[in-house]
């Protein structure tokens, strides 16, 4: 059953899409994703389809951007088209009898929502429904598409939806930030951006002439390390060097990076959120966008490497802000430059909390012993050489990790990542003495 869930909100009108919403479209149209975010949510008792009717219309008039559908020019450039108003479509799946598994039919619609295409300009871009056992409503699930929102955006959503904020949105909507980014302010900050971009484009080291060993089928592999021990060791290097968890990790990862790939410097993309930015802090929209830097290895101690990685980050998330068409014209030139070989191939996506209270010596060398990994064959489409995620996953910390295995074998890659948790441990062992 299809429950039409009428809506209104403020703000309508069309524009370019916005930096976040470019970077995010580059993405998919070259990796041939649509990069749906969301999952299954088990509802508490007592729940109606009259109350997820009343939020999914309480999303839809609040943010635009799930008002926002795409408008492609004769060249193919899609551009925002917010509406003031419409109607949203709430799926009720009903399920009956003891062998129902409420559970697994929301895993399936959920695999659906995921699965089928999306039109962007005709769809929203949400899609929302729930499960319905014996009368009862026992699951919620809400697929957002990337264009829409990041992460950082999505928290900011949920929070507000459970709160049933009521006071006008904050900060800068989509439409207002094409707006800004297409005065002579924007302009501005994007060539700063970019001149940040050339310059160190034009000092990575040589291209990456290699291929992998073994070649896997398919192509792309999608691995994750859970490590007990890296919040830990996070810890113990923050208390002794004052860096931040996220810098430790980066200069964790360019070590390992360094061991691994014979890489020096190391050039890194690193995911930033812009909520730093005037205007961007709980903005419901994509802002993130990646910076790039370059972090010295070489012998030094791992003290120094921190100090460095927190230098090149800075640096990196201050120029992290742009347009992206000129972005991806200014590598392509670098690229005809340097070689077919040149890019920029490590992504780090640091996405965890603070970290646990400090361990004793015995505690971190017994967390080393926990660590699991596993590898999962993904796809044969384009996709990153190596692109690793940091979550929280209870008290230890999941790397998620993609490698395109015509350039690292799994067996590479495994050791990146293992790495990545050993120079972190044994820096951290030998901070305690």
């Amino acid at each position: 059953m299809r429950i039409r869930v009428a809506f209104e909100g403020a703000g309508e009108g069309e524009a370019p899409l916005s930096w976040g919403q470019r970077d995010i479209w580059a993405s998919m149209t070259r990796f041939g994703e649509q990069l749906p975010l969301g999952g299954v949510t088990p509802l508490p008792p007592g729940r109606t389809v009259g109350d997820v009717a009343a939020e999914l219309r309480y999303l839809m008039s609040r943010y635009q951007v799930l008002r926002t559908r795409l408008r492609f020019g004769d060249d193919g450039t899609p551009r925002q088209l917010v509406a003031a108003g419409g109607t949203a479509t709430l799926e009720v799946l009903d399920t009956d009898g003891a062998a129902a598994d409420p559970q697994a039919e929301a895993d399936r619609m959920l695999h659906r929502f995921r699965r089928d295409p999306i039109d962007f300009t005709s769809d929203w871009p949400i899609r929302m429904g729930v499960v319905r056992h014996a009368g009862r409503l026992t699951h919620l699930c809400a697929v957002i598409w990337h264009i829409a929102m990041d992460r950082s955006g999505a928290a900011v959503m949920l929070r507000e939806v459970a709160a049933r904020v009521q006071e006008p949105v904050a900060g800068m909507q989509p439409l207002e930030q094409a707006g800004w980014q297409a005065s002579e302010a924007g302009a501005r900050q994007s060539r700063s951006a970019l001149r940040h971009w050339e310059r160190v484009l034009r000092a990575m080291p040589p291209p990456w002439p290699r291929s992998s060993r073994r070649r896997e089928r398919p192509r792309h592999w999608k691995g994750r390390l859970v490590s007990p021990a890296i919040p830990l060791a996070t810890r113990v290097l923050a208390e002794r060097t004052g860096a931040d968890p996220s810098t430790t990790l980066l200069a964790g990862f360019a070590v390992a990076v360094r061991r691994c790939a014979g890489v020096d410097p190391v050039p890194v993309l690193l995911v930033t959120s812009n909520r730093f930015r005037p205007g961007l802090a709980d903005v419901v929209a994509p802002v993130a966008q990646p910076g790039l830097c370059l972090v010295d290895v070489a012998d030094a101690p791992f003290e120094q490497v921190v100090a460095g990685a927190h230098r090149a980050a800075t640096a990196a998330y201050k120029h992290a802000y742009y347009d992206t068409a000129s972005k991806e014209s200014l590598v392509a030139r670098v690229a005809a430059e340097r070689g077919p070989q040149f890019r920029v191939d490590f992504h780090l996506n640091d996405r965890r909390g603070p970290v646990p209270p400090s361990p004793g010596r015995g505690s971190l060398r017994e967390a080393v012993a926990r660590r699991t990994l596993d590898w999962a064959p993904l796809k044969d489409t384009p996709s990153s050489r190596l692109f690793v995620h940091a979550d929280d996953d209870g008290p230890a910390t999941a790397l998620t990790c993609y490698a395109d295995t015509h350039h690292l074998s799994l067996a590479e890659a495994s050791t990146v990542l293992t790495t990545l948790e050993i120079v972190l441990t044994d820096a951290a062992l030998h901070a305690t003495g």
